[in-house]
């Protein structure tokens, strides 16, 4: 009973718990969000805005890459490497910073002078975007150090500037453009926390094996983002062609479900990452990082599907109000799908961790095969969608967790 407690104890002190209980505080704002300027805008202003939030998401998904090859280059790299790892990265940003400010300045003054005042909202976007990739590279540092404290403010700090900033903005009168205004704050505030983590390099440094080190490992990541895309989001184009408007907005009300439950759990996966990977590179036992994101994914996995189980109109109400009460009924299959996935998508980082990329060509390759079963369905419907979607992630579920079963094995074999 002592040694369950004190188990129980230093499961809830480490960092993957408290980023889990960080990121599912970023979670809940960004809901927040969401659903209170659904409610201040209107649907033709909100759909204005989504579109904004989706361009800032699209840009971010490959900054998202770019910061999971950093962390593992990081947490793989032996300490007296790092100095040398860390400077390299620190020139590698300043002139991606540039690089990007020239593009985006260029992108901005077409946007200003084909649309006008029109497009101040996505031009204060786009000035914020070059913080935007030196905040990933930054978090990469941070995540690969383990920089606890650093990855939980700056999270919190950009969903406290995104939600308060464009609550004031919209109090004061500023419209659409005073919210995008807040969004791009949100951004700078989260890297003015992180901006210490690279210091200035003393001397030239050589950035072509470095260059090609975060291409690889960019390019993997990319293609994991891209997986996450097709497998929970690739249904809604095809609704749009293939069932009616009805049906589409219900897939897409799913598809929102889904994603709530894949996001609750990312965090997991840039604790992971880095965690198995300095276990690796230091012979220490895998187990103990497996184990505190084994437990939470768990813990949340259960709670979706009881939740999903009793209450599935009271969620559907809550999550995307009550015209998409007949979406309620398949809301459990459709949490199952995005359990699977979300498990496969954790083991395909596992796997990156030992340098092992099988895991991401499972969930693109069957992604791609459940996008083609849908597209193929002799009469499209609804139903049909759901149970694709969920016998395929399920799966590349099994056949990930085969995978890693014998990847742990000769671990466990070569660690003894």
């Amino acid at each position: 009973m002592l040694r369950s407690g004190l188990s129980l104890r230093l499961l809830v002190v480490t960092p993957a718990v408290a980023i889990f209980l960080s990121s599912m505080l970023v979670n809940v704002g960004n809901l927040g969000f969401n659903m209170i300027f659904s409610r201040l805008m209107g649907p033709e202003l909100f759909g204005q805005l989504a579109f904004l939030l989706t361009l800032k998401l699209s840009v971010l998904s490959l900054f998202g890459a770019a910061q999971m090859a950093v962390s593992h280059l990081v947490s793989d790299c032996e300490p007296r490497g790092r100095g040398a790892l860390l400077a390299g990265l620190s020139v590698l940003t300043r002139q991606v910073f540039v690089l990007l400010s020239l593009v985006f300045l260029f992108a901005a003054i077409a946007l200003w002078l084909w649309l006008g005042t029109t497009a101040l909202p996505p031009v204060l976007l786009f000035a914020a975007l070059p913080f935007g990739a030196a905040f990933s590279v930054l978090r990469g540092v941070s995540f690969g150090a383990m920089h606890t404290g650093a990855i939980i403010l700056s999270a919190n700090l950009e969903m406290g500037v995104r939600l308060i900033g464009a609550l004031l903005a919209w109090q004061l009168g500023l419209g659409l453009s005073g919210v995008a205004g807040a969004i791009a704050l949100s951004i700078i505030a989260g890297w003015a926390v992180v901006r210490r983590e690279l210091p200035a390099p003393a001397q030239p440094v050589e950035l072509s094996g470095l260059i090609r080190s975060l291409g690889l490992g960019g390019a993997a990541f990319a293609l994991l983002q891209l997986a996450q895309v097709l497998a929970l989001d690739g249904d809604i184009f095809l609704a749009r062609s293939l069932l009616s408007a009805e049906d589409g907005g219900l897939i897409a009300a799913l598809s929102l479900s889904q994603r709530i439950q894949f996001f609750a759990c990312f965090s997991l996966a840039t604790v992971l990452l880095p965690d198995l990977t300095r276990a690796r590179r230091t012979g220490q036992p895998v187990i103990v990082a497996l184990r505190p994101v084994g437990i939470l994914f768990g813990a949340v996995s259960i709670a979706v599907l009881c939740a999903t189980t009793m209450v599935p109109e009271w969620l559907t109400d809550l999550l995307v109000g009550p015209q998409y009460r007949a979406a309620a009924p398949l809301l459990r299959l459709a949490a199952l799908s995005a359990i699977a996935f979300t498990l496969s998508y954790l083991i395909a980082t596992a796997l990156m961790a030992f340098g092992d990329r099988r895991g991401i060509w499972i969930c693109l390759t069957v992604a791609v095969v459940q996008l083609a079963a849908m597209a193929l369905i002799p009469e499209p419907h609804l139903s049909g969608f759901v149970m694709i979607k969920v016998s395929c992630q399920l799966a590349a579920c099994g056949i990930s967790l085969l995978l890693f079963a014998v990847r742990l094995k000769c671990s466990l074999l070569t660690t003894r």
